[in-house]
């Protein structure tokens, strides 16, 4: 998995009884799926009762408080002997309280929070301490009185420092905590600034060379975007302001050289916005907006209502200014077509080394929600992932891969896809069966359909994670959210789940509800003396080759060896158990390959394109293909999820980001034709209609003289005494009109009527 310079993938467990880390193997998914068994158990940190933990940014080491000695710091690079002696006495003095920690960007400072608490003097000392994570020094006290980590950030190359205070946020170099600025926003709430800022390959080699060596005469490179959120008060709107340190913080705002910065780069009004969640582009020249309301005015949903937007440092057409636009939703994301679309996800790829712009993936949509990929400018989706009952969508380091989960309270189903490729990532199945025959133990088969390659984890997911290295993918179930079952599995990028006989730690172990969390451990910073363009520490690599030495069996014979494999295992679990009755019910729990599980039990693996076409065959198939009826009663409510998956979007008509609610605007059906051919079919139409409306008017007068006609035969004497009537009417709207009163249009209409009733009067006869 990595080379013999690398640092191996490691991984940090904390539990009720002590904080351990562990090595993962190598868990390559072109090997046999069954490597030979690793020694168990990992190096112990800390021993004891712990309440929270925390990794330094290129994990070299970790921050353990413990409440009856203080915060703790482990060096990761340190032996077991060494580690023990090394955490006998707290990093941090007076440490015992502390309640919140996080550490800066680059993991030179930590921060952490208590509650308030006064002194000797009845004064109220400094509950927001700043601290060096080197030696541990105090480098600074502030007040907070909310529970919150969030009103002190610092940029992502710690040379500044930013400080919320009411109505401002107050900005100091980081080494010494002078005040060079302040931005001045009358109810400013909280703010946010990147935590990294990555090269644009695209940009011109000079400019890249200036940000990478820290040039002070380069403009970008002396220069910090910020977010800062304004509430909504009597009756006026939320705002959220995209500002730039120095030069563009706001007319009030000022710095030790400027008594008055410039105007904000932009700004967004929001109308419906309590809570904003500020995500930003690894670049750190654009930022996704989340914001969410308590209660959805509407009623549709119970946990309220979303709204996503896109915020730019530079408008497409004008780069002095920044922009804010909503961002356009795929029409396929709500199944009925109308009303507002939830978001339940969004994030970018965190990779700021691609080629071309960088995207952001969403999910949204009531469930089955759809998942898409976005222009990372435009907003416009580019590409569909399908609808499922997803809420996470996770994406690799190298942003190559990526998961979709369904998580929290829904049933951990996992699709993995390779994004390069906008393809689900194939699996292969290793048909080591342990028999005497040699071909046996050089073969595998691919799976490739969708639905055999979307995955249920077997515990509910609490907490997930990609490895640093982008091979692996980790999920736990851990307490106290779920006090049952807990552990961790590892999946290989592809989908493919590690054994846990080839895991270094005992998931029984933490079983019922010992395991309190499980992440990986951040990979190094990558040395830039010697490459100043790597963001990543490990190399970005593609999927793997197929084995050597193995041969891919296809067709039938793919599906009798995967037939073949499972009764295999099926027959070695159910011989443990001695009796026929055993081996029955050892039968139906034993290994069953991703494709047969939906395919119907225990019959023989069908594939999924003779599953959907089987109509009227024996056993399963005649019920629908081996599905079960709950199966099939959730793919009619979904509806079609196949003709939404994997599909690239066409490029939209109109303004960007004006499509902001699904069915509000014309659906974009125009085929892509241009604006002359538009105004041609829609005067084509136009005139079509006309003249249809002309023909059935007068269809309908010829049909109405019939009438007439065939009523005065039959009763000419009433015809007659109607005709009278009318006539009668006409002359006094003539002694009206003489008097010269003006005459409405319906009276001069009926004296038009006159010589043609006289005439009809005459002819009756009476």
């Amino acid at each position: 998995m990595t080379s013999s310079t690398e640092r191996p993938i490691q991984l940090l467990f904390r539990s009720k009884e002590c904080v351990e880390l562990y090595t993962l193997p190598a868990t390559s998914s072109s090997k046999s799926s069954s490597p030979q068994k690793p020694s168990q158990g990992g190096q112990i940190l800390y021993s004891g009762k712990t309440t929270f933990h925390l990794l330094s940014p290129n994990g070299s080491a970790a921050f353990i408080h413990d409440a009856s000695v203080g915060l703790i710091k482990c060096d990761l690079s340190l032996s077991a002997a060494a580690a023990a002696a090394a955490n006998a006495t707290p990093f941090l003095q007076s440490s015992k309280s502390i309640q919140l920690a996080k550490c800066s960007p680059r993991g030179t400072y930590l921060l952490t929070w208590e509650r308030p608490s006064k002194d000797s003097n009845n004064n109220n000392s400094g509950n927001l301490k700043v601290w060096s994570a080197i030696d541990g020094t105090l480098l600074q006290s502030l007040s907070c009185k909310k529970a919150t980590l969030e009103t002190v950030q610092w940029t992502h190359d710690e040379a500044c420092v930013f400080h919320c205070v009411t109505n401002e946020i107050h900005i100091y170099t980081a080494n010494d905590w002078k005040r060079v600025g302040k931005v001045r926003s009358q109810g400013v709430a909280s703010f946010s600034l990147p935590s990294v800022r990555g090269v644009d390959p695209n940009a011109p080699s000079s400019a890249v060379a200036g940000i990478m060596e820290e040039d002070t005469t380069t403009d970008n490179n002396n220069k910090y975007l910020f977010t800062a959120f304004i509430p909504g008060i009597k009756g006026k709107p939320a705002r959220v302001d995209l500002l730039r340190y120095p030069d563009r913080m706001g007319r009030e705002s000022s710095t030790v050289t400027t008594p008055s910065s410039g105007p904000g780069l932009t700004s967004k009004s929001l109308f419906n916005a309590e809570e904003v969640h500020v995500k930003w582009s690894p670049r750190a020249d654009a930022a996704l907006l989340l914001t969410q309301t308590a209660v959805d005015n509407t009623g549709q949903s119970y946990y309220g209502s979303t709204h996503l937007f896109l915020l730019l440092e530079k408008d497409v057409k004008n780069p002095t200014v920044g922009s804010a636009l909503v961002v356009p939703l795929p029409k396929e994301a709500t199944k009925d077509g109308s009303g507002t679309v939830p978001i339940v996800s969004a994030d970018w790829i965190p990779n700021p080394s691609i080629t071309g712009v960088v995207p952001f993936g969403v999910i949204s949509g009531r469930m089955p929600a759809l998942a898409s990929l976005h222009h990372g400018i435009t907003g416009e989706p580019t590409f569909l992932l399908g609808r499922a009952h997803r809420n996470t969508m996770d994406v690799s380091p190298h942003g190559r891969f990526l998961v979709c989960g369904g998580y929290g309270n829904l049933a951990g189903g996992m699709d993995f896809w390779d994004r390069n490729k906008g393809k689900m990532i194939p699996r292969r199945i290793m048909l080591t069966t342990g028999e005497e025959e040699e071909d046996n133990n050089t073969k595998y088969v691919t799976i490739k359909e969708a639905a055999d390659l979307s995955i249920t984890s077997s515990s509910p997911v609490v907490g997930h994670q990609w490895s640093p290295d982008s091979r692996t993918y980790l999920v736990s179930t851990t307490s106290p959210r779920m006090n049952v079952d807990n552990g961790v599995q590892i999946y290989r990028y592809d989908g493919s789940l590690v054994e846990e006989s080839a895991l270094p730690w005992d998931n029984a172990k933490y079983c019922p509800d010992k395991l309190l969390s499980a992440e990986y451990v951040p990979a190094p910073f990558p040395l830039e003396e010697e490459n100043k363009k790597a963001f990543h520490y490990y190399p970005d690599r593609p999927q793997s080759p197929p084995p050597r030495g193995y041969t891919e069996l296809k067709g039938d014979a793919a599906v009798a060896a995967l037939n073949k494999l499972r009764n295999a295992q099926a027959a070695q679990v159910g011989g443990k158990g001695g009796g026929g009755g055993a081996k029955t019910a050892a039968a139906a729990s034993a290994y069953v390959p991703p494709g047969a599980r939906k395919a119907g039990g225990g019959g023989a693996y069908v594939p999924p394109g003779a599953r959907r076409g089987a109509a009227g065959g024996g056993g399963g198939a005649g019920r629908g293909g081996g599905t079960s009826l709950a199966e099939r009663m959730r793919q009619e409510r979904e509806g079609s999820a196949a003709t939404v998956a994997a599909v690239k979007v066409t490029k939209r008509n109109g303004p960007v980001g004006a499509a902001s609610v699904v069915g509000s605007s014309a659906a974009n059906d125009d085929g892509g034709k241009s604006k002359n051919a538009l105004r041609r079919e829609k005067q084509r139409l136009a005139k079509e209609k006309a003249e249809k409306e002309a023909a059935e008017e007068e269809k309908r007068k010829k049909e109405e003289e019939l009438a007439r006609v065939a009523a005065n035969k039959a009763d000419p004497e009433k015809r007659a005494k109607k005709i009278r009537k009318i006539l009668k009417q006409i002359d006094e709207i003539k002694s009206k009109a003489a008097s010269g009163t003006e005459l409405n249009d319906d009276q001069k209409k009926k004296l038009t009527t006159e010589d043609e009733l006289r005439k009809e009067l005459a002819s009756l006869n009476l």
